[in-house]
């Protein structure tokens, strides 16, 4: 479980406050935080990934202060729209990576790339990343994320259905997955609304859906479509 508790956030070149008072709790499972675009999401998954500390407020993960947690411990994936590769390097180079890094040696890199590619369907592992469509640099950053052991797992519009989200999730078990999106379609589990850099409603997917439709972006966002 992850509690935000009166967290605020100041980026450093702006006295203005991107999030404010944020108070709300991520459970076990699959969690939504729904926000417009530019609004929040990626603030959120900063300070989760500790890139920067809450001006104000704390961040518990059971109960214990992120910022006291080492990376590892937290164990934690970031999964944005469009994940980063060596756009030069193969498929399976750039799958196993986490593990060359962690000085994993050859044997070990070579059996988990066999077991991951059972369960998530990659290209040819000899291909290089520049050559992959969208859809298939998204299941190569999943078979990334597979390498190493994950608790946290950070969707920031990432998936582009409710199936998608679902399939991740379960891959990764019982790993607390966060899907972080503009899109009330996707809102699924235990949903957090924000609105202004606020919390304005914790609770449900469908009843989080009632609330957005009174928020100007969301009505925005609806007649685009």
């Amino acid at each position: 479980m992850i509690e935000f508790n009166r967290v605020e956030l100041h980026y450093h070149y702006d006295e203005f406050a991107v999030l404010k008072d944020l108070t709300f709790t991520l459970n076990d499972g699959i969690n939504t935080i729904l926000c417009d675009t530019q609004s929040g999401k990626s603030s959120v998954c900063k300070l989760l990934t500790k890139q920067f500390k809450p001006t104000k407020g704390q961040i518990l993960l059971d109960g214990q202060d992120i910022c006291g947690i080492t990376n590892k411990a937290l164990g934690i994936l970031y999964l944005p729209a469009r994940p980063v590769f060596f756009e030069n390097c193969s498929v399976k180079y750039n799958t196993v990576y986490p593990l060359k890094v962690r000085k994993a040696n050859k044997a070990e890199r070579e059996k988990r790339f066999k077991e991951i590619s059972k369960l998530v369907d990659l290209p040819p592992a000899d291909t290089k990343i520049k050559k992959l469509s969208a859809k298939e640099r998204s299941r190569v950053a999943v078979a990334r994320g597979l390498c190493v052991e994950r608790k946290i797992v950070l969707l920031d519009d990432f998936c582009e259905s409710k199936e998608e989200i679902f399939t991740v999730k379960n891959l990764f078990g019982n790993a607390l997955t966060v899907v972080l999106t503009s899109k009330p379609e996707l809102a699924c589990g235990n949903t957090i609304v924000l609105d202004g850099g606020n919390t304005v409603y914790c609770g449900t997917a469908e009843k989080a859906a009632e609330t957005v439709n009174n928020l100007s972006w969301i009505s925005d966002i609806l007649r685009s479509e």
